[in-house]
């Protein structure tokens, strides 16, 4: 569809119970100029023939079917295969409120609003971003969760020093660097593939919506647009141990470097230096819950001496140092406290409350 102004890019794997509704949310839409591009990775359930489905009764409707490949690499080929001036997200698990394209593309620059630009040199380079409600599926809760930055337009002096000065090391993000829940200038995505490595699995969008929001020369973060829906089901609540998740944390990292210095970021190695040390939160929360005996095939002793490791070969008591706030999320403190000096027992006693703890009490405390 040529003349849709956005573009949504769904990627899709194995989402047979859930991409109806994903899909049903974005071509319901009250703003109806749009393309929905459904990507299929690989998926081995049903999730493939549905997405065919609604192309079949839905001239809106792109369906690209792939081989294999991950999140990252799904999305970017979306992306390159899509035609909207403007790119949106959404996984295929969430589903989006009517109104949310009409609302964002309202905050667009006036005169790119109502045109495809995708070929339009002189258009501003733009994100609009709106706020997500959490739901849980397992006690049919929400959640809203939104910015640190105050709602509003930020353009110039305002988005370099409160925006782009501040996009990285927060507990709270400044801006939410999910690529969900955007409304993208095509080009703020097309100029910084190049940054982009598919095969970081965690904090994946960081590599992508760090340069995309450096470059930006307007964003608009919506107030009380609690659009996107983020769904928590209670298998998403279980923990699987990802045994890449601390080589991948390390290649973001040099990712981000090269990224803020090619972008000219004042303080940015200070800002890597905070960010890596909340991505590292994560990583060990990965660890430290990682089961062991039969189930995991490693003893108690092998995982309190891999994180050991990490803590030694990242010099973590140093690391800390940058952050002497702390963290107000418990889980997040506990940590700092076991990273400020990791010995083997120490680690040991954080493992085993970890250990001790319900899946349906665990919190991140890092927004994605």
């Amino acid at each position: 569809m040529n003349g849709s102004v956005i573009s949504v890019i769904v990627p899709a794997y194995n989402n047979e119970s859930t991409i109806r509704r994903c899909a049903d949310s974005v071509l319901n839409q009250t703003d109806r100029k749009l393309q929905l591009v459904l990507v299929d990775d690989g998926s081995q359930d049903g999730t493939g023939a549905i997405c065919d489905e609604y192309a079949a009764k839905d001239d809106r409707v792109k369906v690209i079917h792939k081989q294999n490949e991950g999140l990252m690499a799904t999305w970017m080929r979306g992306l390159k295969e899509s035609s909207g001036g403007y790119v949106s997200f959404l996984d295929a698990d969430d589903w989006i409120e009517p109104e949310m394209f009409s609302r964002m593309r309202a905050c667009l620059t006036e005169d790119t609003a109502v045109q495809n630009v995708r070929s339009a040199g002189a258009a501003p380079q733009e994100v609009v971003c709106c706020s997500y409600t959490i739901d849980r599926e397992w006690n049919h809760s929400q959640e809203k969760k939104t910015h640190a930055a105050k709602p509003g337009i930020y353009e110039g002096q305002a988005l370099q020093e409160q925006i782009k000065n501040r996009i990285l090391g927060n507990e709270d993000r400044t801006v939410i660097l999910s690529r969900c829940m955007k409304l993208i200038s095509r080009k703020l995505l097309e100029d910084n593939l190049k940054y982009c490595d598919p095969s970081i699995r965690m904090a994946e969008d960081v590599n992508i919506m760090t340069p995309v929001l450096l470059d930006a020369e307007r964003v608009v973060l919506m107030e009380d647009a609690y659009f996107y829906h983020y769904t928590y089901s209670t298998e998403s609540m279980v923990h699987r141990y990802d045994a890449g998740m601390y080589d991948g944390i390390v290649r973001l990292r040099d990712i981000l470097s090269r990224v803020l210095q090619d972008k000219q970021v004042p303080g940015g190695e200070r800002m890597l230096q905070r960010e890596f040390l909340f991505l590292l939160l994560i990583e060990m929360k990965n660890e430290l819950r990682r089961p062991a005996g039969r189930v995991g095939g490693v003893s108690d002793r092998e995982i309190v001496h891999r994180i050991y490791s990490i803590c030694k070969k990242e010099n973590t008591p140093v690391l800390v140092r940058c952050c002497p706030e702390g963290s107000k999320n418990t889980a997040n403190a506990l940590i700092l406290w076991m990273l400020k000096n990791p010995g083997t027992i120490r680690i040991s006693l954080v493992r085993t409350i970890f250990m001790a703890q319900t899946p349906q009490s665990r919190q991140t405390g890092y927004r994605k």
